[in-house]
């Protein structure tokens, strides 16, 4: 039977092969296999076995390196290997490792964030607050301290002069029309104490308020500790303090609108420390929360009303009036006269 080569088409005879180039590759690729095939496989190398380690014996050769209590000069070996010097042509002062950097100080801190709080606090402010109560920015807090305090003795003060103002006028048109007009009258006040008395009643009213906050949390198991509630607080009163420096010049167009504006500022106030305390206390939610929390307001608003009542009697002290007509009308012959 004839033989043919698949590749160039060839007719072979018995037992010839091709001399093409693809037959040429193929049968030196079979010759390689078969070389292959019949070479021994190596056999695998075996891995050396890991030597035991006894603790024992590595603790009784930690104590033996430790130095001997009654040999306590006994001097230790110490690393005393060197770090490689730098490469020729670098500055050794750049081959130093770089100083740890230096934060800066929460106080710092608590300056840089007072205007971007002061704007946050517009857009929402429970949220504000309840974020800075939750990081406890307690230098921040401080520094709003100084707003309600100035703010309050400033309306304070300001109010009491605009008071005794018209309250010369009034005596000047009583005593005028009682034929008293040449009796004269004096009223005079003593300013820094009024002053004090500006700044001590809404200190007074903040620390008891933070205290009855801290009980409050304390009573529903709350995450209001004291810091939280002195926060709470403190930034509660940013937009009271704003409405009472406009109140401020409405003393001088009508006391009552001041006044008014007052007490909305104290509401909003109240108002402003709830929601965040309602936020704050969120896992004790529920009807213990709302009778704890109206028990805990009512009871500071008590408390703060006693307190109030000894400041203003320290602070009116400061209000002196000379006037023949006031002395008539405080006398108790002035009262049976004009019918008091």
């Amino acid at each position: 039977m004839e033989k043919i080569c698949p590749y160039c088409g060839r007719t072979l005879a018995e037992g010839e092969s091709c001399t093409c180039p693809q037959s040429v590759l193929l049968e030196h690729q079979k010759k390689q296999g078969e070389t292959e095939g019949n070479m021994p496989r190596p056999e695998p190398e075996e891995r050396p076995i890991a030597p035991q380690i006894d603790p024992l014996a590595m603790e009784q050769q930690a104590k033996e390196e430790e130095p001997s209590p009654s040999r306590p000069d006994e001097p230790r070996e110490e690393n005393t290997t060197q770090a490689p010097p730098p490469p020729p042509g670098v500055d050794p002062a750049f081959s130093q490792p770089a100083p740890a950097p230096r934060y800066p100080s929460r106080l710092t801190l608590a300056f840089e964030n007072f205007i971007p709080f002061f704007k946050a606090y517009f857009h929402a402010p429970a949220q504000t607050i309840e974020t800075a109560c939750r990081h406890h920015d307690l230098p921040l807090g401080v520094l709003y301290l100084i707003l309600p305090l100035v703010s309050f003795a400033a309306f304070f003060v300001l109010g009491l002069c605009q008071g005794l103002r018209e309250l010369a006028y009034y005596l000047n048109q009583l005593s005028s029309m009682l034929s008293m007009a040449n009796t004269g009258g004096q009223i005079t006040l003593d300013l820094p104490r009024a002053i004090l008395g500006g700044v001590l009643l809404p200190l007074g009213v903040m620390v008891v308020f933070t205290l009855g906050l801290f009980l409050l949390g304390k009573a529903v198991k709350g995450a209001m500790d004291l810091q939280s509630a002195f926060l709470t607080v403190v930034f509660s009163s940013i937009l009271p303090s704003i409405l009472l420096i406009i109140a401020i010049p409405l003393l001088y167009v009508s006391l009552w609108a001041s006044a008014a504006l007052a007490m909305l500022a104290f509401l909003s106030w109240i108002f402003l420390m709830f929601h965040t305390v309602h936020h704050l206390c969120t896992p004790a939610q529920g009807g213990r929360f709302c009778w704890s929390s109206l028990l805990f307001f009512a009871l500071s608003l008590g408390v703060s009303a006693v307190l109030c009542g000894f400041i203003l009697e320290f602070a009116l002290e400061a209000v002196s009036i000379t006037s023949p007509l006031f002395n008539q009308f405080m006398s108790p012959s002035g009262y049976r006269t004009y019918g008091w």
